[in-house]
């Protein structure tokens, strides 16, 4: 239901497949990358903002220019530029380039909607 919810919100079009790579992708406000099975991706925003949806987790993400988060999920999660285009990159994360701090990103969650 939540995933539905925050869907709906988000998107303008269809959302985008994305495959890990080290090339940024460029999304324009409220696009939406579909990952299918991503556990264990980095999520690095490079500019703007970005919203990440993981299924079966009612915390939402939400990174900044610089941040990163490792999807800790299997399943589906949505990474969308909520408000202006932004640009991400999505790849293995390594013990060479792991995301800083801890499991949750310096940032604030979203609150779910009531």
């Amino acid at each position: 239901m939540h995933e539905i919810a925050c869907t709906g919100l988000m998107q303008v079009e269809g959302p985008m497949t994305l495959r890990p790579s080290q090339t940024p992708v460029h999304l324009r406000a409220r696009e939406v990358l579909d990952i299918r099975d991503g556990q264990g991706l980095a999520v690095r925003c490079l500019s703007g903002a970005l919203w990440i949806t993981q299924d079966g987790d009612s915390d939402d993400i939400v990174l900044k220019a610089g941040q990163c988060f490792v999807l800790d999920r299997p399943g589906l999660a949505l990474v969308s530029a909520p408000v202006n285009a932004a640009t991400v990159v999505v790849a293995a994360a390594t013990r060479a380039a792991p995301c800083a701090g801890s499991k949750r990103p310096a940032a604030d969650p979203l609150r779910r909607a009531a």
